[in-house]
């Protein structure tokens, strides 16, 4: 069943109040919007089914001249070859790493040294 737009629209705005704070203004939006719902001699599920002449139209896309395992193996290469830059990206930062963690321990070592010759002088 199809309501105008005026009365729609009214329903609209009772419903929206369901998500107020106050249970008092939940609980008259809910006994509203039932009595407009009856008011229109009809129910909740005959309000909410979509209009029987509603057509839903599928279109099939056409595929034309395309070759679906070269699309494949095209996406393939282009995988493998994001995978080896990554796996260089990696690598340097890997090497990266090493050399600054080899520096920290040079360094570290040198305060420790500094620290003994304070020690024993």
């Amino acid at each position: 069943m199809a309501i105008d737009a005026r009365t729609r629209k009214k329903l609209v705005r009772i419903l929206k109040l369901l998500g107020s704070d106050n249970p008092g203004e939940r609980d008259s939006a809910a006994l509203a919007a039932h009595k407009l719902v009856a008011s229109l001699d009809t129910d909740w599920d005959t309000l909410l089914e979509p209009p029987p002449d509603t057509k839903v139209v599928v279109r099939r896309v056409r595929e034309w001249d395309i070759n679906h395992q070269e699309a494949a193996e095209t996406r393939i290469r282009q995988l493998r070859d994001t995978n080896e830059r990554q796996a260089r990206q990696i690598r340097g930062l890997r090497t990266r790493v090493n050399s600054l963690l080899d520096r920290e321990r040079l360094r570290r070592a040198g305060e420790d040294d500094e620290d003994e010759i304070r020690t024993d002088g």
